[in-house]
């Protein structure tokens, strides 16, 4: 027998609540799906959100997925699915080295998919049907 997960979040599904919690000194911005909550502060997805606009241009669209979608779990990093603006390969790695600085504090993962690109891997479909669309 396989191992399902304890949800599944299809994008039909994704009808997201936005709730502001208290979490000792800290505001937390979690998105309700399903029952599960996206583990992100106000200040990491504003910082996301900003970071990519600046670095792979304004209609940039930025997905959360991997475990910070999951509220049951614990620590992770932060896995990110791109959908740039520009589709230059050589923008693409500068653009992707800067966004990285500028978020160093932060452990994360980014996976870029450019929109001319022939290849369609799976982790492309997963993100974004696991994902939470941050912008």
């Amino acid at each position: 027998m396989s191992y399902q997960p304890p949800y599944t979040i299809t994008p039909k599904k994704l009808q997201a609540e936005q709730c502001l919690f208290r979490n000792g000194t800290d505001t937390i911005f979690r998105t309700k799906l399903i029952g599960y909550l996206m583990r992100l502060s106000d200040f990491q997805k504003h910082t996301i959100c900003e970071s990519a606009k600046h670095n792979f241009g304004q209609d940039t669209q930025v997905w959360l997925f991997g475990s910070r979608v999951d509220d049951l779990a614990k620590g992770g990093d932060i896995d990110l699915y791109i959908e740039p603006q520009m589709q230059k390969p050589a923008d693409l790695i500068t653009a992707k080295l800067e966004f990285l600085r500028d978020l160093h504090k932060q452990k994360i993962d980014v996976v870029l998919h450019r929109a001319d690109s022939a290849v369609e891997l799976p982790i492309y479909r997963i993100a974004k049907q696991t994902g939470v669309l941050l912008q």
